[in-house]
């Protein structure tokens, strides 16, 4: 299986990169470069081909999806290499440099994120897994993969479709095109891609673009793209958020595309800065909008810095001019951002997400916030990152003496973010001002915080290095470089972490936050890895419950409806096995007017015609219970289940062997499947 895996993964890096590197590279953009944005152009492509044949009323599948993007990625590069004079030999040393992210990248995910798993189809339930192996499992039933006709299919359901941004599942849905591959593996390689491939290229090309003439700064940020332990990590273990995943990994190779026009000459390159913020804004409004409200929190202080220095030096200003000021340019720059900011705020289209009630993980005082913002210390129980934080303040003084102190902003400015999401509550307060675009949502925060202060910390390291070859005759530069990003690596990498005692591992993060224990931030990580995909542990889908499911898949029709309770872990049982569940996800929704009937009275079958009629209607053949009888204390649920939501499937719960009506399909433990015997037969 572990064969399925890399090549799933090998696909999936395909059908990401060479569309978009060929399409970027025939209109003229830097190799680096190229590689890093490819993913935009490629997702932003298939998704938007997508729509178009679902608005056409025709099936998606790799040869009317990929196929027409790679072909005119070849057309446009076969131009492009005709009509100009041969391209010069690739820059061995930014081969290197790439070699050099991928290499830490691919390390880093291996520890943290694969070995951990029992198996590349091993599995982690959340409450957001519901809708994320849901989605993509339709869209490879329907055939329709379009990011405006969003639905889960669910029988007990009204048919609505609606938009949702849903690139994570059109590459999922891609990749089972291409290869056929079982979904759950598919979606472990899709994530380790992103995770360990797509987000180091990314941040190499903005790395790149914010260092052109220092290679030592680029080459250390390889390190320190992955030096920062929760992101990517903390977006496979809480929700999931993987539509997140795609969004944030790429939100260094969008700033880095919108940036180059302005390092080029400004304004008159407009043709270059509306065609990135077309692509980049295309692309986040398909992926997740959360990434586009991070790539302005970077932008903001990037064009306030460059109105600045062109104020300063233009010779159209008179030399009293107070503009010629930069303190002034700046302070001008945040009014300007405040009022945007706050007309975002109040827009229609934005407010379901700004006034999402999130109450959650509001457990830390003032001063603990800050403690943990100023530590790293930033998910539940996670070991504090000292030394890069001391990196930090190194790669923050350097920045201030190299005059470039903005790049420190956005990094810095989304840690008080992350602070005030502790410790502050909802509503329009000033956690709703900071965080409302993120769904005030501390650990999306974080997430944005650690991407901004990657360019500080390879600062840090760099600058470490030039003090230690200054210091030390015998030290070259390049090796003093290599030194110290050997000693960092060692230190901030090392797989160690002590399990404390009577320690419960948070399958939420409303749990302790400061737990005292030696180790590292990144052996907890792999840690709770180890643990949320540990096969043999009770979860609310377990090891056992799926292997009933896919015994009971063999004994039924395939495309055979069946009444469930989501509640008990067949919520799952459709995104990862494909079995036709009648409730597809733990929230009601919008329901038919059978579907109450269904779950309240599902065992008065024999007695109650109106029941009948309704389990007729909807087509339904069988019923699953994972939980058959089992009391909701000794349980194991999602952590939004609790009793009184759990008592809305009284109805479904309440067949047993001997109701009217049902017959015993296959038994085990607490699990059942029994076929529905209408009551005129």
């Amino acid at each position: 299986m572990w064969a399925s895996f890399f090549l799933c993964a090998a696909v999936i890096v395909f059908a990401l990169y060479l569309p978009g590197y060929l399409l970027l590279r025939g209109v003229g953009l830097p190799r680096t470069l190229s590689l890093g944005a490819a993913p935009l152009v490629s997702v932003t492509d298939f998704c938007l081909i997508a729509i178009v044949l679902g608005f056409a009323s025709v099936p998606c599948g790799w040869p009317n999806v990929f196929l027409p993007v790679l072909a005119a990625g070849v057309l446009v590069f076969g131009i492009s290499w005709q009509r100009r004079p041969r391209p010069a030999a690739p820059d061995r040393k930014q081969l290197a440099l790439a070699a050099f992210y991928l290499a830490v990248g691919g390390l880093v995910c291996l520890y943290v994120f694969v070995k951990p798993l029992d198996s590349p189809e091993s599995f982690y339930c959340r409450f957001d897994d519901q809708t994320h192996y849901n989605l993509a499992r339709h869209f490879i039933d329907t055939g329709d993969w379009s990011a405006l006709r969003h639905s889960d299919g669910a029988a007990s359901h009204i048919a609505s479709s609606s938009y949702y941004p849903s690139a994570w599942h059109l590459m999922a849905a891609l990749a089972f095109s291409l290869t056929g591959i079982d979904l759950p593996i598919i979606f472990n390689a899709l994530n380790a891609v992103l995770a360990g491939l797509v987000y180091p290229l990314s941040s190499l090309a903005l790395m790149t673009a914010l260092f052109p003439r220092r290679r030592s700064v680029v080459a250390a940020g390889a390190v320190a793209t992955m030096a920062f332990a929760c992101f990517p990590w903390v977006l496979l273990l809480k929700g999931q958020l993987l539509a997140n995943l795609i969004s944030f990994s790429l939100v260094p190779a969008a700033l880095a595309l919108v940036m180059r026009p302005f390092d080029e000459g400004g304004l008159k390159h407009w043709r270059g800065i509306v065609a990135a913020s077309i692509l980049t804004v295309t692309f986040f409004g398909l992926a997740h909008p959360n990434g586009l409200f991070t790539a302005l929190v970077f932008l903001a202080p990037f064009l306030i810095h460059k109105a600045a220095e062109a104020a300063r030096r233009s010779p159209r200003l008179a030399p009293g001019n107070p503009f010629r000021r930069p303190p002034l340019v700046w302070l001008t720059g945040a009014v300007l951002c405040y009022a945007i900011w706050q007309l975002m705020l109040y827009a229609p289209p934005l407010q379901q997400v700004v006034l999402y009630d999130n109450t959650g993980n509001l457990n830390l005082s003032w001063p603990e916030s800050f403690y943990a913002a100023a530590a790293f210390s930033l998910y539940p129980e996670q070991p504090p990152q000292w030394i890069l934080a001391a990196v930090c303040v190194v790669g923050v003084v350097a920045l201030v003496r190299r005059r470039r102190a903005w790049l420190a902003l956005p990094g810095t400015y989304m840690l008080l973010v992350y602070a005030a999401c502790r410790c502050v509550d909802a509503g329009y307060t000033l956690r709703t001002f900071l965080a409302g675009f993120w769904y005030s949502d501390p650990y999306r925060i974080l997430c944005c915080a650690e991407i901004f202060l990657v360019p500080v910390a390879a600062t840090g390291l760099a600058a470490i290095a030039g003090f230690a070859a200054r210091k030390a005759r015998r030290l070259t530069p390049k090796l003093a470089l290599a030194l110290v990003l050997a000693a960092f690596s060692i230190a901030n990498f090392l797989p160690f972490y002590v399990v404390p005692p009577e320690h419960d591992l948070p399958r939420d993060v409303e749990g302790p936050h400061f737990v005292q224990t030696p180790g590292t931030a990144f052996g907890y990580f792999h840690l709770l890895f180890e643990e949320g995909y540990d096969m043999s542990e009770e979860q609310i889908y377990s090891a056992d419950e799926e292997a009933f499911v896919r015994r009971a898949m063999e004994m039924i029709p395939p495309d055979a409806l069946v009444i469930n309770d989501p509640h008990d872990g067949s919520a799952f049982a459709y995104g990862l096995n494909g079995l036709n569940t009648y409730y597809r996800h733990i929230d009601l929704g919008t329901e038919t007017e059978a579907s109450p009937l269904i779950r309240e009275h599902l065992a008065e079958l024999a007695a109650d015609p109106e029941v009948a009629r309704a389990v007729q209607n909807a087509g339904a053949a069988y019923v699953l219970q994972l939980d058959h009888g089992t009391p909701f204390e000794d349980g194991v649920w999602l952590i939004q289940t609790n009793e009184d939501n759990r008592k809305d499937f009284a109805g479904i719960e309440a067949v047993d062997d001997g109701t009217p009506g049902f017959e015993v399909v296959m038994k085990e433990g607490d699990m059942r499947l029994y076929r529905i015997v209408p009551p005129n037969q």
